[in-house]
């Protein structure tokens, strides 16, 4: 009698094995997706980054453009002009030899003084070039006139030279009329007084508020010579 043999079942793999198999590509899987979720939060993270540099790369210099002060040495427009105006009035005097001329001149609808050599023939009605001029002296904004092509000084002086000199003496006399210019803020003020009997113009080298007619005031004058000039002017 035969006895049967043994049943062959057919071979599959361990369960256990294929668990594991099944759990590594699940945590392959999930590894994955957890980087590329990282990757996409990194690449994000970086962006933002760089918009957030561009955007303050953009808006620091602007905003510096913006609140740049104005310095107070900007430039004015500009600080020195060459102009002309229609003589009025010309005053004269002399004493020990200075002389002193000054021309009553109107000034884009102003009357103003400029004073000229005493060597120069203009008239009355003549017009007459005129430099005019702009600073700041002791805080006060001053406009200041003088004749002929330069801004030369009729008061300066060559001390090295022995063809020039220079003195001062102080004169007093009654205000008989001021005289006040201004332009852009800058003041011109004088003041006619008569001195030596003659009608005469004191500047005031700061164009401090205007005095009023009448009173009292003491002034410089200067005798200035240099070769055969010989000039009066005479300032607060």
């Amino acid at each position: 009698m035969n006895l049967p043999g043994p049943v062959r079942r057919p071979s599959r793999a361990p369960p256990i094995l294929l668990s594991r198999c099944r759990i590594r590509r699940m945590k392959s899987s999930q590894k994955f997706r957890k980087s590329g979720r990282a990757m996409h939060r990194e690449v994000s993270n970086i962006a933002l980054m760089c918009l957030t540099f561009v955007g303050l790369c953009s808006f620091v210099p602007m905003r510096a453009i913006a609140q740049a002060p104005v310095t107070p040495s900007s430039p004015l427009s500009p600080p020195i002009n060459h102009e002309s105006g229609r003589i009025e009035e010309i005053l004269t005097t002399a004493d020990g030899g200075f002389r002193y001329r000054g021309y009553v001149l109107v000034w884009r609808s102003m009357r103003i003084v400029v004073a000229g050599a005493p060597e120069e023939s203009y008239r009355s009605g003549d017009n007459l070039d005129v430099v005019v001029s702009r600073a700041e002296v002791n805080g006060h904004k001053v406009l200041r006139f003088a004749a002929g092509p330069s801004a030369s000084n009729e008061d300066v002086v060559d001390r090295e030279s022995t063809n020039s000199s220079a003195a001062m003496t102080l004169g007093r006399a009654r205000i008989e009329e001021t005289i006040s210019a201004e332009s852009e803020g800058y003041r011109f003020v004088g003041y006619f007084v008569t001195w030596h009997d003659k009608r005469v113009f004191v500047v005031d080298p700061q164009s401090a508020p205007a005095r009023a007619v009448g009173e009292t005031i003491d002034f410089q004058v200067w005798r200035t010579g240099l070769g055969l000039s010989q000039r009066l002017s005479f300032s607060l």
